[in-house]
C-alpha cells in the first residue's frame, strides 16, 4: 500500500532454493506454513524477495513457495538462499521457538517467543 519502504520493514524469512525446474521457475522450501496464504491487496505474490524485484512467489503450497522470473534478469540455482518479507507475519512466532535477531546481516541473538503458550 505504499505506507513502508522495503528497508522498514524488520521480519524477513530466510527460504531456500530446492528447486530450478526450468529457466524462468524456482521452488524454495518456505510455503503457507511459513509465508501464509494472505495475498497483497496493492500487488501480486505472496510477499517481496528482497533486492529482487524481478521476482515474484507466484504461489504457496504448505511446504514450497514456487517462483517465477525473467532468466534473462535472474539466475538461480539449488542452494541458493533468498530473503523474503511476508505479506502477513502472525504465523511465524505462532509456528516459532525462537526467532533470530540479525544487525548488519549478521545473527545476533535467538529471541524466545513467550507468547506462544509453549511449556518447553
Amino acid at each position: 500500500m505504499g505506507l513502508a519502504a522495503e528497508g522498514d520493514c524488520a521480519l524477513r524469512v530466510i527460504a531456500t532454493v530446492v528447486s530450478v525446474p526450468l529457466p524462468g521457475r524456482a521452488t524454495i522450501d518456505a510455503g503457507t506454513k511459513t509465508l501464509t496464504s494472505d495475498k497483497a491487496h496493492h500487488r501480486e505474490g505472496f510477499g517481496i524477495v528482497v533486492g529482487q524485484p524481478d521476482i515474484a512467489i507466484t504461489g504457496l503450497n504448505e511446504e514450497h513457495g514456487f517462483l517465477q522470473f525473467d532468466p534473462a534478469k535472474v539466475q538461480l540455482r539449488v542452494g541458493d538462499r533468498i530473503e523474503i518479507i511476508p505479506n502477513h507475519s502472525c504465523v511465524i512466532p505462532n509456528l516459532n521457538n525462537t526467532i533470530t535477531g540479525v544487525r548488519a546481516g549478521k545473527p545476533v541473538e535467538a529471541i524466545a517467543v513467550d507468547a506462544r503458550g509453549c511449556n518447553y
